[in-house]
């Protein structure tokens, strides 16, 4: 499949296997990282071949957000053009494709990453694995389809408590909670991965399709109109003193190390 720098798409019968490949940065997106992964899933969407597409992160972790070391200190960064030229369309091709897709989370899911999983039709996560919604607390707000996911899987109650008190939720939590649906011990993630895609390429795929099109009209008929709010908010809050001040703290902090 096609070459990438920032993740790799590997096609083993009728899956295919999406990696981000920074575990360097805790495999934390940048703008390219979005943009290849939204090629690759296009790309499986155009194979006739391929039933069901895998996503995972390389090495310990499943993704660490955004990120911020690709902002340049003391810049104001436009949070609002990353997320829609960037985050937004891997967002709705996630959830658009016909295409099963499985987040298989082998580590720490932090704030976009979050969103992206959840973007996932079947979430499986490792007991080592937490999800974690940092944005608060740099003076940002959720996006990736954070508010929209966590608010209809969660409550209201559940959701503000993630997303403003930004504790880490464990795999299990998250099971409990329905974000997940089966956590498993970490070397056993990769065989129930694999178990989890065989059954869904053996289902008839035109089934597979329209039943993913009658849990997104039942659920996220208005997924649009809330990634273009998190995408206008988010442009305010990246724009802010508190937020520039976040990211200088975060430069001070990497230079300390």
């Amino acid at each position: 499949m096609t070459d990438f720098t920032d993740i790799t798409s590997v096609k083993q019968g009728a899956v295919a296997r999406i990696t981000v490949t920074r575990p360097d940065r805790l495999n934390a997106f940048r703008n390219q990282t979005a943009d290849e992964m939204h090629q690759a899933i296009k790309a499986c969407e155009a194979d006739p071949d391929i039933r069901v597409v895998v996503l995972t992160g390389e090495g310990r972790a499943f993704g660490a957000g955004y990120d911020l070391s690709t902002i340049e200190p003391g810049e104001v960064p436009a949070l609002d053009d990353v997320l829609e030229r960037h985050f937004n369309p891997l967002v709705r091709a996630m959830r658009e494709s016909r295409l099963p897709v499985v987040a298989s989370v082998n580590g720490p899911c932090a704030g976009a990453m979050v969103g992206i999983a959840l973007a996932a039709d079947i979430v499986i996560a490792s007991v080592e694995a937490y999800f974690y919604e940092p944005f608060v607390g740099i003076a940002l707000v959720p996006d990736a389809g954070n508010t929209l996911f966590l608010s209809r899987i969660l409550g209201r109650v559940r959701a503000s408590g993630m997303m403003l008190l930004g504790d880490r939720i464990s795999a299990e939590t998250a099971r409990d909670w329905g974000m997940v649906w089966a956590v498993c011990e970490q070397d056993e993630l990769a065989a129930e991965t694999d178990r989890i895609a065989g059954k869904l390429a053996s289902l008839a795929p035109s089934a597979i399709s329209a039943t993913k099109r009658l849990i997104r009209s039942a659920t996220e008929q208005d997924l649009k109109d809330q990634l273009d709010l998190e995408r206008d908010l988010q442009g305010i809050a990246g724009r802010s003193p508190e937020m520039k001040e976040a990211i200088a703290n975060f430069f001070a902090k990497r230079k300390a190390q």
